[in-house]
């Protein structure tokens, strides 16, 4: 553990994994904390003056705010902030949170950025609502998910827009005075048709991070991002399944359990059907996929009960019963994705193609 002292006029950027623990409130993303958690490959900026002690992390010392001045939009309704991957997104979410929240409003947020999820697990569209300061909106617990069941949407947009109109409609109910939208860092050919569709779907006001990628506002991007390559993201991935998947047992459920695919031989979803086979790798052909058997186990499954979401599941087999590993045998529903993740290490593993 050490002690750093921030001057007044100066930023400590944090990068985890760190603990950090405030002599007196340190001012976070607009939010004000005496504790607070920064996850691996993430950033916090804690504006000084401010006296901290840290477990692990890593700091840098900037002169100045992280936060940009033109961030300080006062908003209600629906708002969706549009961005490439890295661009300060959810970074803005959480600046736009507490600032709201500090002046007695209530926020939800829904995270479509199922690639790099901060609310839920990857592989979702989650949200939450809340009328309290957080460091971040990583900390926020979902309130319920829809899940689409991929980290890369190229084939699945439609199932984005479901998830987003889906969690548009649990949050409104909600009553709150300002809705998030934290949308998916692919901005570009089929990319900027979804951001499209979901701006006309929703019928957000749109925020564009740095550059103007749809008609609407701009906010400056943040002049210190923490770069991310492949492998960071991936481990962020990896991370989040970790933090919201605790495996309790291995069961059993009839198949008539499954909700948006079923097993016949194969597994027949609606975006293809896979068949186990001798094969070294995957055959396509049409929408059906020779897989090597391999494929078809390990799945990542969400489990909800009447019609909210109630935990996660790893499908190892489908006959003659579904055989999973679960978090709670409490679900009437098993949605499977395309997602598989290996049920010891909780670390993802090669989708379904």
């Amino acid at each position: 553990m050490f002690r750093v002292a921030v001057p007044e006029g100066y930023t400590a950027l944090v990068r985890g994994p760190a603990a950090v623990r405030c002599q007196e409130l340190c001012k976070v993303f607009g939010g004000a904390f005496f504790y607070f958690v920064v996850s691996p490959h993430k950033q916090y900026p804690v504006e000084g003056p401010a006296i901290m002690e840290l477990e692990s992390g890593a700091i840098i010392l900037i002169r100045g705010r992280a936060v940009p001045p033109d961030w300080g939009h006062e908003l209600e309704g629906i708002a969706a902030l549009v961005g490439p991957t890295d661009s300060g997104k959810s970074s803005l979410s959480t600046y736009l949170l507490n600032t709201h929240v500090a002046k007695g409003k209530r926020v939800c947020v829904i995270d479509a950025d199922v690639g790099q999820s901060d609310i839920g697990p990857p592989g979702f569209v989650a949200y939450s609502c809340t009328s309290a300061p957080t460091p971040h909106i990583s900390e926020l617990e979902p309130h319920d998910a829809y899940y689409v069941g991929v980290t890369n949407l190229q084939g699945a947009e439609e199932l984005l827009i479901a998830g987003v109109a889906w969690a548009l409609k649990r949050a409104m109910s909600q009553y709150p005075h300002l809705i998030l939208i934290n949308t998916p860092g692919w901005t570009t050919g089929r990319g900027l048709q979804l951001l499209r569709a979901l701006k006309d779907a929703t019928g957000a006001k749109i925020i564009n991070l740095g550059e103007k990628i749809l008609p609407g506002l701009v906010a400056s991007r943040p002049a210190h991002v923490y770069p991310r390559g492949p492998q960071e993201r991936r481990e962020l991935r990896n991370y989040a399944y970790r933090r919201h998947i605790k495996l309790a047992e291995r069961l059993q459920a009839e198949p008539e359990k499954l909700a948006n695919c079923n097993w016949d031989k194969g597994l027949d979803c609606p975006w293809g059907r896979y068949v186990p086979g001798d094969v070294p790798e995957p055959q396509r052909k049409g929408r059906e996929h020779l897989v090597p058997p391999h494929y078809l186990r390990h799945l990542f499954a969400a489990l909800y009960k009447n019609g909210r979401l109630a935990g996660y599941g790893i499908v190892e087999k489908f006959e003659p019963k579904i055989t999973l590993y679960a978090t709670t045998a409490e679900f009437d529903e098993i949605w499977i994705g395309k997602i598989r993740i290996d049920p010891q290490t909780l670390e993802e593993l090669e989708p379904l193609p």
